[in-house]
């Protein structure tokens, strides 16, 4: 019988502790726009890069609800 509530306790023990994770942060656009070149991409293909940022936030948004 003690077996069994060591093993119950050890199940919950480990349950719990897989939800414990932390939030992953997920900051790509900033991380693409604070890189050198990126003046020089805008510049180049304004519409290119104000298309791919909006879709990389919404890709973040959509991951980040999850």
């Amino acid at each position: 019988m003690k077996a069994f509530f060591a093993l119950l306790v050890l199940f919950v023990a480990i349950a719990l502790a897989g939800c414990a994770t932390p939030p992953v942060q997920l900051d790509n656009a900033a991380r693409l726009i604070a890189r050198p070149d990126f003046e020089a991409a805008r510049q180049a293909a304004p519409e290119w890069c104000r298309d791919a940022l909006k879709t990389i936030n919404q890709l973040e948004y959509t991951q980040e609800r999850k």
